[in-house]
């Protein structure tokens, strides 16, 4: 075994390489499936890739299980989201077991894609796996079908190389993360666990160790309808919910100057939907308005002490700071709008020192030649795993989420070999290591 452990480096990097025809063939065959959510999340595509991917897992070794997500285990969770149907959209769990004394570890990314939108202003079929210029584009492949992918190939190719692990490794590939992430938490609600796990979302190869958290929220203004011709009789409700988008961003600007973690970007605030009125010739009486505010987990004050952040303390300065604007406006402080918190994404922290992560780090060193930890700015499935569960999560996989849920969306494939490299090395090093 210690000869074994002084050569494993060098086989697997070069088994992976070996491999990379294989391995950009069976992403492409994984982009070709439509596996995109229907209603955000409330009904979605997903059962084909699912078999597809059971099939192969199973062919290889893997102790595999189909399952669909149960609402009634999830219901008693903060951030379970409800409504969601899960007939012919099962989760995929596939164990391969270690031959003892070794940590175990989950692997972990969602299959669920965003739709395609306006097709016709895609360059390329969106399922067709298109390669231009070392990216390959398609629906989904950046979020997140190269990280899972890249996650299954890792394993696999440790098989093929005949390096025997230690700890078991899971392969979970869920459905409906876009839609809020129930399908890892069917994982969590079934009672899997690890040691470690990562979750293989878009990081640019950085190490991620945290995630900020994501609040949407919906603000209905009210106003007084009548026609334009007798505008000054009514209330223009879109006007109001102006005031409401600007002073919004004028809360997003005080975060900007004072609110700071060195692992993230500040927290944010966008104005994300905007519905009013019934005519162009109504003055309107109503207005919609859909914010997305992500937030710290761990804000970093002046002197460099940590203060953790939560859900319940944003929501209470963001509703202060709206009913102070309304305080100002003679109409908005009699028709206070209406403010509902619908979505709720609860950021994950890990400890930066964590083991995992410098493991990780020093093997992104080796293989790119820059090892960064830096933070995920969103949210993702990785707090399901480290806060309801209690497994250390990070985040690492190949892609930029610039790309992610637009036209033309793409991933270096150079990132994504790079990445299944990566994988490889910590999944065989993190599994073989004994238990502490």
């Amino acid at each position: 075994m210690g000869q074994q452990r002084m050569e494993y480096p060098a086989k697997i990097l070069e088994h992976v390489e070996a491999r990379r025809e294989y391995a950009i063939d069976f992403l492409r065959r994984m982009v070709n499936f439509d596996s995109s959510t229907i209603d955000h999340g409330f009904g979605g595509r997903e059962q084909a890739i699912q078999e597809w991917l059971a099939e192969r897992l199973a062919e290889w070794g893997f102790e595999t299980r189909l399952f669909e997500p149960d609402n009634t285990k999830m219901q008693d969770y903060p951030d379970f989201s409800r409504g969601h149907d899960y007939r012919n959209r099962p989760n995929l769990v596939a164990t391969l077991k270690g031959a003892g004394g070794g940590r175990s570890l989950i692997l972990n990314g969602h299959v669920d894609t965003m739709p395609p939108g306006a097709k016709e202003k895609w360059s390329y079929d969106p399922w067709a796996g298109h390669i231009q210029g070392g990216d390959m584009i398609g629906l989904g492949v950046c979020d997140m079908k190269a990280g899972v992918a890249a996650m299954i190939l890792a394993v696999r190719f440790l098989q093929e190389v005949g390096l025997q692990l230690n700890g078991d490794v899971m392969i979970q590939s869920v459905v409906d993360e876009e839609g809020g992430g129930n399908g890892t938490l069917a994982c969590v609600v079934e009672g899997y666990k690890a040691d470690a796990a990562i979750v293989t979302e878009p990081t640019r190869l950085h190490v991620q160790p945290a995630t900020r958290g994501v609040l949407l929220l919906q603000v209905d203004v009210e106003g007084r309808a009548t026609h334009a011709c007798l505008k000054w009789g009514g209330v223009n409700a879109i006007e109001k919910g102006v005031k409401v988008i600007q002073g919004m961003i004028e809360l997003e600007r005080l975060w900007l100057a004072q609110r700071r973690n060195p692992l993230f970007p500040p927290p944010t605030i966008t104005i994300g939907q905007i519905q009013g009125g019934l005519a162009g010739s109504q003055v309107p009486g109503d207005c919609v308005l859909k914010f997305d505010v992500k937030y710290l987990p761990v804000e970093m004050g002046p002197h460099g002490q940590e203060q953790k952040i939560t859900g319940d303390m944003v929501k209470q300065e963001v509703e202060n700071w709206i009913h102070t604007l309304c305080a100002g406006d003679i109409w908005l402080r009699d028709h206070l709008p209406g403010l509902s918190w619908y979505q709720h994404c609860i950021p994950h922290y890990l400890d930066p020192q964590h083991a995992l992560v410098h493991m990780m780090r020093g093997h992104v060193q080796q293989v790119v030649g820059r090892g960064i930890i830096s933070g995920f700015p969103a949210g993702c499935d990785a707090r399901h795993l480290h806060n309801g569960a209690g497994i250390p999560t990070l985040v690492f996989g190949p892609g930029d989420l610039q790309y992610a849920h637009s036209i033309d969306e793409r991933v270096s494939l150079e990132e994504y070999m790079q990445a299944i490299k990566v994988l490889a090395l910590t999944t065989y090093q993190w599994t073989c290591q004994n238990q502490s």
